[in-house]
């Protein structure tokens, strides 16, 4: 993933996620280039993890501080199936 994540193209990484958590395992994201993601970019990251409970991880490689702190606020990183690192995939 790269540039920002926002309501103009958040349906495609919804579609992609929906693919990838259909069949379980562990689904990781590089978010290295991602430099913004609102709301409903955060929505569709949520429902993957909900996606994957039970039957694998969403593992969020590299995200920048300001998309930590996000993922912080809302508790994503707490979740038993998340995992939120530093290192690349």
């Amino acid at each position: 993933m790269s540039g920002e994540v926002d309501a103009s193209n958040a349906a495609q990484l919804a579609r992609a996620l929906t693919a990838q958590t259909a069949h379980g395992g562990d689904v990781t994201l590089d978010l290295a280039d991602v430099a913004f993601l609102d709301s409903t970019g955060l929505e569709h990251l949520i429902r993957a993890a909900r996606a994957l409970e039970g039957t694998g991880r969403l593992i969020l490689v590299s995200p920048q501080q300001p998309i930590r702190r996000l993922f912080e606020l809302v508790l994503l990183d707490r979740r038993s199936n998340v995992e939120v690192r530093d290192d690349p995939p």
